[in-house]
């Protein structure tokens, strides 16, 4: 027994509908396998199944049609028997913000359990009997209501069996190509491209007229415009990937052809703007695009009507895997509705349609913010979708301004709130805050010379900008006169005057002051400043050639500048010239990858957005991938930090920091984000191996530096006269020697030898300072003896001739003295003589040790010197003498 309450369970769960439109509910039961006539004949004629399950199903229809298959089954069932119980009610279908699709019913059809019949039966409501009577040939009759159905008197539907019903359901599709038809450029390319067109339409046996470059052409049936769709989609995505054949951009739309004739005034009545439909792909209405399928996706165009209703255009793609021809994904950012449609023309400060320019909420920011474009790399794409759903909700409808101006000057803590204001930094340059920053700048040109900034200085000017900022237009405009009559050849009161000229909507008159300003102008900065807010006005103005003509003239003026650029590829794909336009996107992106965020989150590329997301799939799924590899690329580079340098070094303190930060950027899903983390893994291998470079040079300076000392060390040791006494000294000499020529021999450029160098330098600097301390008692000891064993010397020679001249002395003295007795001082000397002898021995000795440590301090260090150096110049004869040995003898190793 099938149930309609378990369908009405696997529908999706809509609380906040986008469109609602009441048609008719279908719900079939049947035994045994489903036929497939059934569903395919539901189908081509319009119906959408919504739910099903092995035993029932439900479907919708959007008009009166439905009587038609079920009619058509019904005489088909009276050949072809089949148990199916059939039921039409009224159902009104729920479509959400994801063009999800759901179904409501009155409550008191819920709860009806039916078992099939042993026919075909059609059960229909009361409610509907006029409508029935209005398809010919079809009737209801009164019947006995099923057991477990509601209780509603249900009649059963009858059929002629003579008519074939067939169905009404066709289109009239237009097609038209984009440009100016003059040029030479159209011509060629949309021959080309019609040649190719014309295939399709003679392979499908579709017949067309044309007049005034529209291509006019019936579609019968719902399959074959599918079919169609299809086959044009195709083509033209080859046509245009191909470099042999000539592209050029076509747009296309297909309305129903109930109550239009197929004439050649047809487009005229599709109540469209073709210069602003997306090229290359078919527009349709929602209710037709709908009963395409799943073969296709659904795009929404961000022009028409606040609020969408089933009649509403939107335009339809392949859907990814459909062919091999077609992309394989596309960036999925829905810029919401009714931030974007208005009543007004284009913002000249935002582009926004809900406001007229002297209204934008633009007027309320403060100072030019780039660094916005920073914070919303840190956002990833899904929390970007989720930032525009959730600001399409917190958007109030009927007090719109003053919704974006609460986000716009709040905090932008919420991702809606920076989206937000991402969107209103976009034109940020031909903004009017950003006037006072080119009237106070002193910079040749763009980007670096607005931030030279000097002081204010006109007052006449700067109030008068008040004046406008409070929408006293009349003052501004006295102020502004009088400062034209004191600064004759200054371009600032022209440039303000253009602002205001533009808010009373004069925009020709505004055009004339900037040009005026730009003329007056003597800075290339100010030149190209008023090159590109003449180029706005006109872009503004749907004057998209003459723009892009400001546009260029903008770069040359300023080559480093971007904008020029970007507001150029915008103009192309405002004209439908997507594909040219991508070139110029992608050099941008190259350049400066906030461009992908930009390019992202603006609103006036709706045009081309399909394509453009389209081709930014292949450029983000490029950096996605090489951001997987930088993921591992940073654990490498992490885990080489840890090995080149250890914890205590200051640089892999900073190495670690600059890590934490970059593993944050991993987190993120977002091109920039990607693009940086890339950037900042080159950034640190650079770093780590610029850093081991000059750690490597200072390692062999330092190697160097301690060879010498320890060459100095065991010069000054080899002269210590009690070499047992050095057990220790030679153990920390002998670990110092090891260790330097170790690292002499290493490979540096290895980790591990490169960590161990430093751990092993850190030991041999404290071992040879410990040396060293050591060398000052050794070198006492060695000068201390040295100076004992030269005293004695000394002292032995002094002595020796001090004995010799004391031996002499008092016998001479005695012999010379003999002719003088009665001397007492003789008498004296030859009485005592033995006395006399001891005490000048004694006093000579005296007298040589003195004068022995005297020429010893003296002559000290001149002999220590001589000697050390007389020992040196033997070693050095000695390993010469060894060296020439070798060399004798491996000249005679290779005689032999």
């Amino acid at each position: 027994m099938a149930n309609l309450s378990s369908l009405l369970d696997k529908l999706p769960s809509i609380n906040q509908s986008k469109m609602i439109y009441t048609g008719y509910g279908v719900w079939l039961t049947w035994t045994g396998p489903a036929s497939s006539a059934v569903a395919q004949t539901l189908t081509d004629y319009g119906g959408l199944c919504l739910a099903q399950e092995t035993n029932q199903a439900l479907w919708f229809f959007f008009t009166q049609e439905v009587f038609r298959p079920i009619a058509r089954l019904q005489v088909w069932a009276r050949l072809n028997p089949m148990p199916v119980f059939c039921q039409i009610i009224q159902a009104t279908l729920l479509v959400d913000y994801h063009l999800h699709l759901s179904l409501s019913v009155p409550s008191e059809m819920h709860n009806q359990d039916v078992s099939p019949a042993n026919e075909f039966e059609v059960w229909v409501h009361p409610n509907m009997k006029e409508q029935v009577h209005s398809v010919h040939g079809l009737g209801v009759r009164e019947a006995k209501v099923l057991p477990g159905m509601a209780n509603v008197n249900w009649m059963l539907l009858t059929a002629d069996q003579g008519l074939d019903y067939e169905t009404d359901l066709g289109w009239f599709m237009a097609m038209t190509p984009l440009g100016n038809p003059s040029d030479k450029a159209f011509i060629s390319g949309w021959r080309a491209v019609f040649q190719e067109i014309q295939t399709v339409l003679q392979r499908l046996g579709l017949k067309y007229l044309s007049k005034d470059n529209f291509v006019i052409f019936p579609i019968d049936g719902l399959r074959l415009l599918r079919t169609f769709c299809k086959d044009i989609l195709r083509l033209l995505k080859e046509v245009r990937n191909s470099e042999e054949k000539e592209y050029w951009p076509v747009v296309m739309a297909a309305i129903s052809r109930q109550g239009h004739n197929f004439n050649e005034d047809l487009p005229n009545k599709f109540n469209l703007d073709w210069n602003k439909l997306a090229p290359d792909f078919p527009h349709l209405q929602y209710k037709t695009a709908f009963l395409l399928g799943d073969d296709f996706r659904i795009n929404e165009i961000q022009y028409g009507p606040r609020d969408e209703t089933i009649d509403s255009w939107c335009n339809i793609g392949l859907a990814a895997g459909q062919d091999e021809v077609e992309a394989t994904g596309s960036l999925q950012v829905h810029i919401p509705r009714n931030l974007v449609v208005g009543g007004y023309d284009e913002c000249f400060y935002c582009g926004l349609r809900n406001h007229p320019p002297a209204l934008c909420p633009s007027r309320q920011l403060p100072k030019w913010n780039p660094n916005i474009w920073n914070k919303l790399a840190r956002v990833s794409i899904e929390d970007i979708d989720k930032g525009f759903m959730a600001l399409e909700e917190s958007l109030d409808k009927d007090n719109l301004l003053n919704s974006l101006s609460e986000l716009l000057l709040g905090e932008q803590k919420k991702t809606q709130a920076l989206l937000l204001r991402a969107i209103f930094e976009i034109n940020a340059v031909e903004q009017l805050r950003m006037v006072r920053l080119v009237w106070r700048s002193r910079g040749k040109d763009w980007p670096a010379g607005i931030s030279q900034i000097a002081a204010d200085q006109s007052e006449y000017l700067h109030v008068a900008l008040d004046h406008m900022y409070a929408k006293e237009y009349e003052e501004a405009d006295n102020l502004l006169k009088q400062s034209a009559l004191k600064l004759a050849r200054s371009y600032q009161p022209r440039s303000l005057r253009g602002y205001l000229s533009l808010e009373t909507e004069d925009h020709q008159q505004a055009l004339f002051f900037w040009q005026e300003a730009e003329r007056l102008a003597y800075t290339p900065l100010q030149q190209s400043f008023f090159h590109m807010v003449a180029g706005r006005i006109l872009e503004t103005d749907g004057e998209l050639r003459d723009a892009v003509h400001y546009y260029k003239q903008a770069q040359s003026t300023s080559p480093r500048w971007l904008e020029p650029v970007y507001r150029e590829g915008v103009c192309l794909v405002k004209m439908g010239f997507t594909e040219q336009a991508l070139s110029m996107f992608t050099d941008l992106i190259q350049r400066d990858p906030n461009m992908f965020n930009r390019i992202l989150i603006d609103h006036e590329l709706d045009r081309g957005r399909i394509h453009l997301m389209g081709a930014l799939w292949s450029v983000w799924t490029e950096a996605e991938s090489m951001a997987e590899e930088q993921k591992k690329r940073l654990d490498k580079l992490a885990n080489d930090v840890g090995q080149w340098f250890d914890a205590q070094n200051e640089f892999h303190e900073r190495a670690h920091a600059y890590v934490e930060r970059l593993s944050e950027l991993t987190e993120v899903r977002n091109y920039v984000a990607f693009i940086q983390l890339a950037r900042g893994c080159d950034t640190l291998q650079q770093q780590i191996d610029e850093r081991v470079e000059k750690e490597i040079k200072l390692i062999n300076i330092k190697v160097e530096m301690h060879f010498e000392r320890l060459k100095d060390i065991q010069k000054e040791a080899a002269w210590f006269p009690f070499p047992r006494l050095l057990l220790e000294f030679n153990k920390d000499f002998n670990f110092c020697a090891e260790k330097l020529n170790w690292i002499k021999t290493a490979h540096l450029e290895v980790a591990e030898n490169f960590r161990n160098t430093q751990k092993y330098l850190s030991e041999i600097d404290e071992r040879l300072t410990t040396l060293q301390s050591r060398l000052v008692s050794l070198r006492i000891i060695r000068d201390s003896t040295l100076f004992v064993l030269m005293l004695g010397k000394n002292f032995m020679w002094m002595e020796l001739a001090s004995l010799g001249l004391a031996l002499v002395t008092v016998p001479a003295f005695i012999y010379f003295t003999r002719g003088m007795e009665g001397n007492w001082m003789v008498d004296l000397v030859v009485k005592q003589k033995w006395d006399f002898q001891k005490g000048l021995v004694l006093i000579l000795s005296i007298l040589a040790m003195a004068v022995a440590a005297l020429r010893t301090a003296i002559s000290f260090e001149r002999k220590k010197n001589e000697l050390f150096e007389q020992k040196e110049e033997e070693l050095a004869e000695k390993r010469k003498e060894k060296k020439n040995n070798k060399k004798k003898k491996a000249a005679a190793k290779k005689k032999k």
